[in-house]
């Protein structure tokens, strides 16, 4: 009796411990983040306002309309649309299923063109629906949500135009982002 119970016990505490994300993934490298340790961001959009906080390499904490959560990004292995960074495409487990929270659909990363016009055509093709918030120096936040989804779709993108931080964009509206620090 005792010994089938500890096997319960060693089954348990494996099937814990393989549902920590902060544990599967600090082993991983992050290429191409697009915020590094310490920042925060505060983005306004029409969407509203969301927070963004850098909690560590794979840790993000988004704060909007009251909601508060702390995801966990996975680290892209291949580029996908040109980046590598992180993401989280909305997992849920069967523990959250009850959490009147929306799902997040996250990603912070580097985000490459030859050309300015490259940049301007992606902010575009996007913008009804995240209403991009960027500044001149190519940091872009995209916040959106889609109530029949209960999904919020988050993004952070540093935008580098033929290598380097662009120096203007037009329609940029950098008064709508605040970048601090802690640290």
């Amino acid at each position: 009796m005792l010994k089938r119970f500890n096997v319960y016990l060693l089954l348990l505490t494996i099937f814990i411990v393989s549902c920590d994300d902060s544990i599967a993934y600090k082993t991983d490298k992050f290429v191409g983040l697009a915020m590094v340790s310490g920042m925060q961001i505060k983005a306004t959009n029409k969407n509203g306002t969301v927070i963004i906080e850098y909690l560590s390499p794979s840790k993000r904490r988004y704060i909007w309309e009251g909601y508060e959560e702390v995801r966990v990004l996975i680290p892209r292995k291949r580029k996908w649309l040109g980046m590598l960074g992180g993401y989280n495409p909305a997992t849920r487990y069967f523990w959250e299923f009850w959490k009147p929270m929306p799902r997040i659909v996250a990603n912070d990363s580097e985000i490459h063109f030859d050309n300015m016009d490259e940049l301007v055509k992606f902010l575009y093709q996007g913008s009804e629906y995240y209403d991009w918030t960027y500044t001149d120096d190519g940091l872009i936040v995209g916040f959106g949500h889609d109530d029949t989804r209960e999904q919020v779709n988050i993004d952070v993108f540093q935008a580098f135009v033929d290598g380097k931080k662009p120096d203007v964009i037009d329609g940029s509206r950098s008064d709508n982002i605040h970048v601090i620090y802690k640290n």
